[in-house]
């Protein structure tokens, strides 16, 4: 769900998880394009292009 676009905390919530940090914890590792994504997008805010 979450390589698929799925918000944390509904995964979250899916799964049964007592909390976000939990599915993070244990799923966070497919959530790296998330994270180039948004680096990227800041990268373009502060520098142009």
């Amino acid at each position: 769900m979450l390589a698929q676009g799925t918000p944390l905390h509904v995964v979250s919530e899916v799964l049964g998880h007592t909390s976000i940090a939990i599915t993070k914890d244990v799923y966070g590792h497919l959530m790296e394009g998330d994270r180039r994504s948004a680096a990227e997008a800041m990268s373009r805010a502060l520098f142009g292009g």
